[in-house]
Parts: structure tokens; sequence; C-alpha cells
């Protein structure tokens, strides 16, 4: 048996799990699939068609496409959640978070309050993004990666011209491979790949590609040392990798 609360919008065609409770004034748009034991919380927005006013610089694609919620997740209140997405089990969207059209979040993601991620953005299984950070359009994050509050993130160096229309249109956001941490209010440039486990501290502004089990910090950021090998070991241990990072057969 599932819980709706006062005033929902709910499309004719949403397909509804058991045991979903949802909370009032959420509006739920065509092509939204909730899974088993979900929970949307008041005021959110599931599947929101994205529109240009026919002022922006990216094509916008208006049609709507499906939007699916795994089962056991949660979605906090006023969240935006466009069309196209696709979530994974177990997922936990805080309050106030938007999320744009075609991104993938894993099983077992965590989005904090007030998170933005942009669009076709891919996020791991395990990942957390804390409180307010930024998530650019066209980036990959993968499993197991910690992105701590107020981190930001560009997908584009040639803004100055491409927003005029003066250059053809192309993003591609930063790579953030498995176990990397960036620290809090740290800035990540467009195309730029950080490694496996690699550490950025907080406030650095990371203009290349990090190393592998590298610690940077500063503007720019620098490399200041590797991260102990031992925290490194216990790592791969844990998850049941070889020391190289690779899976074990």
């Amino acid at each position: 048996m599932n819980t709706i609360g006062q005033n929902v919008r709910l499309s004719p065609d949403a397909v509804l799990g058991q045991h979903i409770t949802i909370g009032s004034n959420v509006t739920i748009y065509p092509g939204v699939t909730i899974g088993d034991g979900c929970t949307i919380f008041d005021g959110a927005v599931i599947g929101r068609p994205p529109l240009s006013a026919g002022n922006t610089t990216r094509p916008i694609n208006t049609a709507a496409r499906p939007l699916s919620i795994g089962a056991g997740s949660i979605v906090g209140a006023n969240a935006v959640l466009y069309t196209g997405i696709t979530i994974g089990q177990r997922v936990l969207i805080g309050d106030l978070a938007s999320i744009r059209e075609d991104c993938i979040l894993a099983d077992d993601v965590v989005i904090g309050r007030s998170v933005l991620i942009m669009y076709d953005t891919h996020v791991g299984e395990r990942t957390r993004v804390i409180d307010g950070a930024i998530l650019t359009g066209n980036m990959l994050v993968e499993p197991d990666v910690f992105i701590g509050p107020g981190v930001s993130s560009v997908n584009d160096n040639d803004v100055y011209l491409k927003r005029f229309g003066l250059e053809s249109f192309s993003v591609r956001g930063p790579v953030v491979r498995r176990f990397a941490l960036i620290g809090t209010s740290a800035i990540l440039a467009a195309g730029i790949e950080i490694g496996m486990g690699a550490l950025v501290a907080p406030g650095a502004v990371v203009t290349h590609d990090v190393a592998a089990w590298t610690v940077v910090a500063g503007i720019p950021a620098r490399e200041v040392r590797k991260v102990d090998d031992e925290q490194r070991q216990r790592l791969l241990a844990y998850f049941g990798l070889n020391k190289d990072g690779t899976e074990k057969r």
C-alpha cells in the first residue's frame, strides 16, 4: 500500500511500486517509474522537462524521456529531478538538490542538500557528494568517491567566445576516478582527470591532471606528497582489490 499526501500532481502513466510514500505538493511528470519502498518528500518535482527561453548556448532537448528511481531511494523536500534520469537503488537525494536531464546515479549514492548536478553526468556506486557541491555537465565520477561541501567543477575553457555562438558548442567535464577525495570548496577545471585514490586539499584549484594516489594542494594545485601506502593498501584490501587497484581474478 502506498501513502500519498495532499495536492499531489501524478501523471496518469507514472508507474509506482509498493510501499511508496509521497509527501504533499509533489509533481510527477510523464514517464516516471518509482521503485518499491521509495520516499518522496514534500514539494519535490520528478521528471521536469528542460525548457529554454531561446537564449541558451547549449542546445536543449525538451522531449520527455523515461525517469526511473530504484527501490529504497529517498528524494528530499523541494528537490528537482529532470527528465531522462536513471537513479539506482538506495540512493539518498537531499533537500533542494537539482539534478539535470540524462544523469545517472548508481546504487547507494548520497547527494547532499542543495547539490547541483548538471546534464549527462554519471555518478558511480557509493559515491558521496556533500552539501552545496556543483557537478558540471558531462562529468564522470567513479564509484567510492567523496566530494566535499561547496566543491565546484567546470566543463568549458572556451566560454569567452562560445557564449556568443562564435565557436561550436562542446563541453567536457572532469573525470574523478575511484576512491578519490575532493576537499571542501576545491575547484576542478574542465577536462582534467583526478586519478584513483588521489586527494585534493580543501580550497585547491586543480587545472591539470592529478596522478593516482597523490595529494595536491594550493592555487594552482601542486603535488605535496603521496597518499600513505598503509592507508592505500587497507582501502584496496577492504574492497578485495589487488595492490595496483585492479580486480582480483
